[in-house]
């Protein structure tokens, strides 16, 4: 696989594993309730997934996302050198 390719399909995973997070959140943080929130005794909210495998999605989501800055950081790392040494005048060209 070629650079492009690999980097055209880490930013696809980024962009939807980062979007999913954000549904994620929405999901947990305005549509279900939590504790204390309005949310009846008892009885699990439910919003397609209940609120406790929302987290869960949400958890897992977050882990994903973090290694692939990871793996994004890594790949351009060369790329971040030349750049922060050009905006800071440590280049030589």
């Amino acid at each position: 696989m070629n650079k492009a390719r690999l980097y055209y399909w880490l930013d696809w995973m980024l962009f939807l594993s980062g979007l999913g997070l954000a549904l994620s959140g929405f999901v947990r943080w305005f549509v279900l309730p939590g504790a204390g929130r309005g949310g009846s005794r008892g009885a699990e909210a439910v919003f397609i997934f209940t609120r406790h495998t929302w987290t869960n999605i949400h958890q897992w989501l977050a882990l994903i996302f973090a290694g692939l800055v990871l793996l994004h950081l890594y790949l351009h790392w060369n790329w971040i050198l030349v750049v922060t040494r050009h905006v800071f005048g440590r280049d030589k060209g």
